[in-house]
C-alpha cells in the first residue's frame, strides 16, 4: 500500500534514495561480480577435443556441437557443382531450314536441266549429240544439287525430259524425310536415352529452343534413305526408270539435320557450375558430429576441424566478457529503475546478494537443462525435441521466492532479468524469454495472500497450468508463423512442450519450499516463518506464560491491537502481531517487578531507590533482545523488542528521583536504550503496548474514556520525539487510534454500562456527551515546539525539562501504582 504523503514519509523516502557514495560503489561491485558469475553458465565451456583426427579413424568419444557454428564444406560444394553440370542437358542444333534449302536445289536443278533439252525433245538427237547433252546436264546437276548423280539416273531423267512429275517425286520424298530430325549417327545421342536441348534454326534471327525427352522420333540419315527406298517400292511410280532416278536423287540429297554442339553444351554447363555459391553450412547447438565407435568420414573430419578452429581460448574469453558487460548494464539499469520508480524497492546489500545468488542458480539450471536436453529428447523419442525440455527450467520458482523475500517490486524486475538470462542460455531465443516472463509474473501473483506453505504448492500448480497453455500457444506460433507448415511428424511436439511446462511449474513450487528455510537463516522473514511463530508455542512464549502470566496476557492483547491497526493502514499485520507476542519476553527474567505480574504479593519496588527500579524495568528490553538473539528470532522481531519503548523515559521513577534530589537528576539512567521505531509496524507496536497497559487502569472503560486515554498517549509519544524516524503519517496515526478504540470497546463492552444506556434504561432522555478537549490529538506543545513528529526530534522535548510528579488527570478515576499507566505519561495540556 502506498503511503499517504507526509513529512515523515517524505523524509524516509529521501533517506532511502540518497545512498552514500561508498555504499553505491559497494553495490556496483556486487552487481559486477554477480554479472561475472552469471555469465559463467551462460557461456558453454564445453570445447571440442584437441585430438587431431583423420579420415578412417575410429572415434573414441561422442562429440556434440556445444554452440552453433558455420563451416565451408568444399566437398559438398564440388558435389553441387557437379550436379549442376549434370543437370544441364546436351545441346543439339536442328537445321530445320535445310529441308527448304534442298527443295530449292532440286527445283533449280530440274529447271536448268529442262532448259538445256531441245524443244523437240532429247529423243530426236543422234547418239553423239545425246551423249554430249547428257554430260552437260550431269555437270549442271552436280553443280546445282552438290551431289553426284550416276549416268544411268541422268539418262532416265533425260528420257523423261526432267518433267515436273519426276521433279515432284523427288521433292515429295525429300520434304517428307527432311521434316524429321536426323542425326548422322545414334552414338551422338545420350546413351541413357535422356532428354536433350534442341536449338531449332529456321531462318529467323532467334531460333526456337525446346527440350526433347522422347528420342524415338529421331532417325539417322541412313535410316531416312532406306525409308525413301522402301516408299519407292510401294509407290506406283516405283517401277518406272524416271521414278527410280528421282528416288536416287532424293536419297543422295538426304543428310543429318540434327547435330551435337559441344561448344554450346560446355558453355551452358560452365554457367550452371558458376551459379553454385559457396554458402557456409550451419551446425546447430547439440548436433552430434559423430558418436563413439564411428569410423570417421572425410565430412566428419571437416566439420570437426571447423569446430576446433572456431573454439579457441581467446574466443571463449571474449564471449564471457561480452556477456558480463551486457549483464552489468542490464543489472545497473534495472536496479536504478527500481530504486527511483518503484515503491518498496530496497537496495539493501542482503537483497542484492540474494537476488544475485538466485540468478546465478537459475543460469546454472538453465545451462544444465540445455546441455542435457538432446539426450533427454533422444531417450524419450516419440518426436520429442530438445527445445521442449527447456520449459522445465523453474524460473517462476526464483520469481516466487523473490516475491516472498523482498516484495512485489523486486519480483517484477527479477522476472524480467531472469527470463533474459534464460534466453541467453537458450541460443539467444526470444520465445523462451516471453515464456519465462509470463510464467514468472504468474508465480509472483499466485503466492500473495497466503500464510501457509501449502499455498506455495497451489501457486506452483497455477503456474504449471499457465505454463502448459503458454507453451502450447508458443508452439503453434512457431509452427504456423515461423515454420509455416504442419506435417504429421509434428503431432507429438506440443504434447511434450506442455508436459515439460507443467513440470516446470511444479518444480518451481518445490524449489521455493526447499530454499525458503535457507534464506530465512540469512535473516529474511517470510509470512510462513511468522505463522510458525504466531502459534505461541515457542519456548520463549511458554517461559513467559509460565513465569509472567500477566505479561503473557498483555503481549497477546497487544498483538490483537497491533494486528488490527496494521491491517487498517496496510502495514504487515502478521509481523506486527508476532512481534507484539515477543516484545516483553524479557519480563520473564524478573516477572514480579512488573505490576501486571505482582498480584497480591505487593510491590517489589517498595524499598528500592528509583535508579535501581528503573534499571530493572529497562532490563526487560536488553534481556529480551539477548534472549531473542540467542533463540535466533527473525530480525524484525528482535528490532521491535528494542524499539517498542524507543528512547522513552520512565517518568514515574524519574519524577521520584527528582523529588528526592536537590537538583534535577540525569535522564540517561531513566531512558530506554532504543532505537526509536523506524518502521510502521514498530510505531504501531509502541502505541499498542502503551494503550493496552494504560487501558487496564481505567475503572470505567467507556468509549469516550478509552478515546481520551489513547489520544493522550499518542500526544505524549509524539511530543517525546519517539516518531522522529517512523514513516507513519498523521493520517495513519489517526486511523490507528480509531482502530484501537474500536478493538478495545469490543473487548470491554460486556462489562460496560454506558451513561446513555443507563439513562435509557431508566426512561430518561440521553444527554449528549461532549468530547473533552484533552481527548483530541491536538499536539498542544510548549511554545516554539513543532507539531511535526519529525521536526520535534530536533527541538527541546518536554521530558528534557525538570519534571514533576504528574498530577491526577481529569476524568474517570484511575488505579495508582502502575508505572506504565497513563497518569505517568507526559501530558499535552499541562
Amino acid at each position: 500500500m502506498k503511503l499517504t504523503p507526509g513529512p515523515a514519509t517524505t523524509r524516509h523516502v529521501e533517506r532511502r534514495r540518497t545512498t552514500p557514495f561508498a555504499r553505491q560503489v559497494l553495490l556496483g561491485l556486487v552487481m559486477l561480480v554477480v554479472a561475472m558469475l552469471t555469465a559463467v553458465p551462460i557461456v558453454d565451456w564445453t570445447r571440442a577435443p584437441a585430438d587431431q583426427l583423420i579420415e578412417g579413424d575410429v572415434a573414441t568419444r561422442t562429440v556434440k556441437a556445444p554452440v552453433s557454428f558455420k563451416f565451408q564444406d568444399l566437398d559438398a560444394y564440388d558435389r553441387e557443382r557437379a550436379d549442376a553440370r549434370e543437370r544441364e542437358l546436351p545441346v543439339f542444333v536442328h537445321q530445320a531450314d535445310l529441308r527448304d534449302e534442298l527443295l530449292v536445289r532440286v527445283r533449280m536443278a530440274f529447271a536448268n536441266a529442262r532448259a538445256q533439252i531441245p524443244t523437240e525433245g532429247a529423243g530426236t538427237l543422234d547418239p553423239q549429240a545425246r551423249g554430249v547433252l547428257r554430260d552437260a546436264i550431269a555437270d549442271q546437276l552436280q553443280r546445282d544439287l552438290r551431289v553426284h548423280v550416276v549416268q544411268e539416273d541422268v539418262d532416265a531423267l533425260l528420257s523423261a525430259g526432267f518433267d515436273r512429275t519426276t521433279e515432284s517425286i523427288a521433292v515429295q520424298q525429300i520434304g517428307d524425310v527432311m521434316s524429321r530430325m536426323l542425326v548422322a549417327d545414334r552414338a551422338n545421342l545420350p546413351r541413357d536415352g535422356g532428354a536433350i536441348r534442341v536449338l531449332t534454326l529456321d531462318g529467323s534471327a532467334e531460333g526456337a529452343e525446346k527440350v526433347v525427352s522422347d528420342l524415338s522420333g529421331v532417325m539417322t540419315a541412313a535410316e531416312a534413305r532406306q525409308q525413301v527406298t522402301l516408299r519407292a517400292l510401294d509407290a506406283s511410280w516405283g517401277d518406272t526408270e524416271a521414278g527410280k532416278a528421282a528416288s536416287a536423287v532424293a536419297r543422295a540429297l538426304i543428310r543429318a539435320n540434327l547435330t551435337y554442339s559441344p561448344l554450346e553444351t560446355q558453355s551452358r554447363r560452365e554457367a550452371a557450375m558458376a551459379g553454385v555459391r559457396l554458402a557456409p553450412q550451419v551446425v546447430k547447438r547439440g548436433t552430434v558430429l559423430f558418436r563413439e565407435g564411428d569410423t570417421l568420414s572425410a565430412h566428419d573430419v571437416l566439420v570437426y576441424r571447423a569446430l576446433q578452429s572456431q573454439q579457441g581460448e581467446q574466443t571463449i574469453a571474449l564471449e564471457w566478457l561480452s556477456y558480463t558487460l551486457f549483464l552489468s548494464v542490464l543489472f545497473l539499469s534495472t536496479v536504478s529503475f527500481g530504486r527511483t520508480q518503484l515503491d518498496g524497492f530496497s537496495i539493501r546489500l542482503r537483497n542484492v546478494l540474494s537476488a544475485g545468488g538466485l540468478l546465478v542458480l537459475l543460469a546454472m539450471l538453465s545451462r544444465t537443462t540445455v546441455a542435457s536436453s538432446p539426450d533427454i529428447a533422444s531417450l524419450l523419442g516419440y518426436e520429442a525435441e530438445p527445445t521442449s525440455v527447456w520449459f522445465v527450467v523453474p524460473v517462476a520458482g526464483g520469481v516466487m521466492l523473490v516475491r516472498l523475500l523482498m516484495g512485489l517490486s523486486w519480483s517484477i524486475l527479477f522476472a524480467i532479468v531472469s527470463s533474459v538470462v534464460a534466453g541467453l542460455v537458450m541460443d539467444l531465443s526470444l520465445l523462451p524469454v516471453v515464456f519465462f516472463v509470463v510464467s514468472g509474473l504468474t508465480g509472483a501473483s499466485s503466492v500473495t495472500q497466503t500464510h501457509e506453505r501449502i499455498g506455495i504448492l497451489r501457486a506452483g500448480f497455477t503456474v504449471a497450468l499457465v505454463n502448459a497453455v503458454l507453451a502450447l500457444s508458443l508452439h503453434f506460433l512457431q509452427l504456423y508463423v515461423v515454420d509455416g507448415e504442419v506435417t504429421a511428424a509434428t503431432a507429438m511436439r506440443p504434447v511434450w512442450s506442455m508436459l515439460f511446462a507443467l513440470g516446470g511449474g511444479v518444480l518451481s513450487a518445490f524449489m521455493v519450499l526447499g530454499l525458503t528455510p535457507l534464506f530465512e537463516t540469512f535473516g529474511f522473514v517470510t509470512d510462513y516463518r511468522l505463522m510458525e511463530l504466531s502459534n505461541l508455542n515457542h519456548p520463549l512464549m511458554r517461559q513467559l506464560m509460565l513465569r509472567a502470566p500477566g505479561s503473557y496476557h498483555h503481549s497477546v492483547m497487544v498483538g490483537s491491537l497491533a494486528e488490527a491497526a496494521a491491517e487498517a493502514i496496510g502495514a504487515n499485520a502478521l509481523q506486527a502481531k508476532v512481534a507484539s507476542y515477543f516484545h516483553d519476553i524479557g519480563k520473564s527474567i524478573k516477572p514480579q517487578y512488573f505490576v501486571e505480574n505482582q498480584g497480591k504479593g505487593g510491590n517489589r519496588h517498595e524499598g528500592l531507590d528509583p535508579y535501581t527500579s528503573a534499571q530493572i524495568i529497562i532490563s526487560h528490553v536488553t534481556e529480551g533482545g539477548r534472549m531473542a538473539a540467542d533463540h535466533k528470532l527473525p530480525k524484525p522481531i528482535q528490532d521491535n523488542i528494542w524499539m517498542h519503548h524507543g528512547t522513552g523515559i520512565l517518568q514515574y521513577f524519574y519524577a521520584k528521583a527528582a523529588s528526592e534530589a536537590p537538583v534535577p537528576p540525569d535522564e540517561a539512567p531513566f531512558r530506554y536504550p532504543g532505537p526509536k521505531p523506524n518502521t510502521r509496524e514498530a510505531g504501531i507496536i509502541m502505541l499498542a503496548d502503551k494503550v493496552e497497559a494504560a487501558t487496564r487502569t481505567i475503572k470505567a472503560p467507556t468509549e469516550d474514556n478509552i478515546r481520551q486515554m489513547i489520544h493522550r498517549i499518542v500526544n505524549s509519544v509524539m511530543a517525546d520525539g519517539q516518531f522522529s524516524e517512523c514513516p507513519l503519517t498523521f493520517q495513519e496515526i489517526h486511523t490507528i487510534a480509531d482502530t484501537f478504540v474500536t478493538v478495545l470497546v469490543g473487548i470491554y463492552h460486556q462489562r460496560i454500562e454506558y451513561p446513555d444506556t443507563a439513562n435509557i434504561s431508566k426512561g430518561a432522555p440521553a444527554e449528549p456527551q461532549q468530547v473533552p478537549k484533552e481527548a483530541l490529538i491536538t499536539l498542544d506543545l510548549h511554545p516554539g515546539q513543532s507539531a511535526d513528529p519529525v521536526a520535534s526530534a530536533s527541538q527541546p522535548q518536554r521530558s528534557q525539562s525538570v519534571p514533576t510528579v504528574p498530577r491526577q488527570p481529569k476524568g474517570p478515576a484511575l488505579a495508582l501504582g502502575d508505572y506504565e499507566a497513563v497518569q505517568h505519561l507526559p501530558r499535552g495540556d499541562e
